[in-house]
């Protein structure tokens, strides 16, 4: 019988090293769970050796006494690239493969890519004996600290595959929210781009020659035609496309600046939760984003004034993002969150009940979903409600801007064939 050297970590994360003989690998990784370890590295020994070994203090201080390499270079990565990662992580662990010949196969899968020099330099790391969370935690800007966090929540308990797989679903919810918002205003954004598109060219390109038309015949136009040819010869000055251009970069460089300073943040954020029609859309996402990030975290073991911190660090809206500081800062006993969120008067008297009956029963993970899944359906709801009232708006303004234009054109022509047949 074969004998296998393995690296592997218990549930409390520490590394542990040794050798065990076993039929094959699959059996050697099947040993090393049934022990309560979680296998790292598990590869056929190249000399027998004696019996497994215990934890040793080398084997811990290759953990923590090597020192980390730099981080890779890298370019952009997309939540779609580390959802997907997450996922094909999750199914390779799930097949008994070790976490080091996952992330290897990964690595070889994204060579090339910026994901694949990030892999590499993950694979690195856990060679000399570096927890995967803390590997990830290397590279902020492609694994946040809600990733990190339940990767090592996972860790700790011994479930990283279940813990990859709520990550992957986790994903796939803010995707498709993200999905659902973008698609449904997409095509009053077209119908609005185009129909401007069309008033421009006319107006710049086309009018200026009925113009001259209609100056030669020297016939007196109607009025509507001289506004129109008015308006018309304004937008074509280049002094006053010019001006346009400055008026709109200035009010951006004035709202980059406003919203550079934290007391600016603030305000435009609570613009946000306050404009008719949108801010309901906008308050469902954010409370559906709190309640469902909330209980991923919470169900995997996180505590939660941490999982509070990771969510607050999640939220893109800084006034609801400041409750849950202050909400934090409220909290007592360590894990009753229900009564100092309520007193800020930010979040709504459901997601308030609903959690009050989680902390109650013990469930808070399965009430804050069901406070996730309403609000989610209510965002679905807002933003149908809201892109069904904006298409006939759009289309309604664009059709008076065109006919007021052929109005003008036609006036002109029919005053000018009436002076002929006098």
């Amino acid at each position: 019988m074969p004998d296998f050297a393995y690296n592997a970590r218990t549930k409390a994360g520490e590394s542990i090293t040794g050798v065990l003989a076993a039929p094959d690998r699959k059996a050697a990784l099947s040993q090393l769970s049934a022990q309560g370890y979680f296998p790292v590295a598990v590869d056929v020994a190249k000399q027998k050796k004696g019996a497994p070994a215990a934890r040793t203090s080398a084997g811990r201080s290759t953990a923590t006494g090597s020192a980390a390499a730099p981080a890779p270079k890298k370019g952009r990565v997309g939540v779609r690239q580390v959802m997907v990662f997450t996922q094909q992580l999750a199914n390779l662990l799930k097949s008994g493969m070790s976490l080091k010949q996952a992330i290897e196969s990964l690595a070889r899968q994204q060579k090339g890519k910026p994901l694949g020099a990030i892999l590499e330099q993950v694979g690195a790391d856990i060679l000399q004996g570096t927890n995967l969370s803390d590997a990830l935690a290397r590279n902020p800007r492609v694994f946040s600290r809600l990733y990190t966090n339940m990767v090592r929540a996972g860790e700790q308990s011994g479930t990283l595959p279940e813990v990859l797989k709520r990550l992957t679903e986790h994903y796939v919810r803010l995707a498709d929210i993200h999905e659902k918002v973008i698609s449904a205003l997409l095509y009053p954004a077209i119908v609005l781009i185009v129909g401007i598109g069309v008033v421009f060219v006319f107006m710049v390109f086309m009018l200026p020659k009925f113009a001259q038309m209609f100056k030669d015949l020297g016939a007196t136009l109607p009025l509507p035609t001289r506004i129109l040819i008015g308006v018309g010869n304004t937008a074509s000055n280049p002094w006053v496309l010019l001006g346009m251009g400055a008026l709109v970069a200035g009010c951006i460089y004035a709202y980059r600046r406003t919203v550079a300073t934290r007391e600016g943040r603030m305000t435009m954020d609570r613009l946000k939760l306050r404009i008719p029609v949108v801010s309901g859309a906008a308050k469902a996402a954010f409370f559906a984003q709190f309640s469902r990030t909330l209980a991923t975290l919470l169900s995997n073991g996180v505590p939660v004034l941490i999982a509070l911190k990771i969510v607050e660090d999640t939220m893109t809206n800084t006034v609801i993002a400041q409750e849950i500081a202050n909400a934090r800062e409220r909290v007592t006993d360590g894990t009753t969150i229900s009564a100092p969120l309520a007193a800020g008067q930010i979040f709504p008297s459901l997601l308030i009940e609903m959690l009050a009956i989680g902390e109650q029963t013990g469930d808070m993970p399965g009430a804050l979903n069901n406070v996730a899944d309403i609000y989610e359906d209510q965002l679905t709801q807002d933003v149908k409600r809201f892109t069904t009232l904006l298409e006939p708006v759009v289309i309604v303004m664009i059709a008076l801007v065109v006919g007021m234009i052929v109005f003008s054109v036609l006036s002109a022509v029919m005053s000018l064939t009436a002076g002929i047949n006098r």
